[in-house]
């Protein structure tokens, strides 16, 4: 037993989140990395950029979530998710893509509001719809000045959205 991150995922094959006694999630550590059970395990192991939203339609396992200024984006739902729920999507500074290459889903403009330079990563603060969210871009510069738009993409498959309410 450990309340090591890093240490449970270097040396786990398997991984338990717990909150007041209960358990929340048993498995693997890239299962709990990429496909938290819940807002709490989520914001554990590292989403830090939450953003509200409303279901507008179901696919599957994806929904299309409502953000705000009237932007849409496909996202994982949790199971038995009901159109016209509010949902809280998370989301990791470090699977937003800048600049992202050919087509796909989830790509928006946003304004960089601030930058952090780190030496091997960039923080970055971004506009996003009408929230603010952070955003981790690797490399050992700072490419995007502050108050430029610059196109990112959020995948789809990265996005988690939960029930809020």
């Amino acid at each position: 037993m450990t309340h090591d991150q890093t240490e449970a995922v270097v040396l786990g094959d398997r991984i338990g989140v717990m909150r007041d006694g209960k358990l929340l999630q048993l498995d693997t550590p890239e299962t709990i990395y990429n496909r938290p059970a819940d807002l709490f395990v989520a914001g554990f192991t590292g989403a830090s950029n939450l953003i509200d939203g409303k279901v507008i339609a179901l696919d599957g396992v994806y929904g299309t979530i409502e953000m705000g200024s009237g932007h849409c984006l496909r996202a994982l739902l949790p199971a038995g998710a009901a159109l016209g729920a509010s949902v809280r999507m998370a989301l990791r500074p470090d699977n937003v893509q800048f600049e992202p290459a050919g087509e796909g889903a989830n790509r928006f403009t946003a304004r960089v509001l601030s930058q952090r330079y780190q030496g091997v990563q960039t923080l970055y603060e971004l506009a996003l719809f009408d929230s603010r969210i952070e955003i981790m871009d690797i490399g050992s510069a700072a490419r995007y000045p502050v108050g430029s738009d610059v196109l990112v993409a959020l995948p789809p498959e990265t996005c988690w959205a939960y029930a809020v309410g």
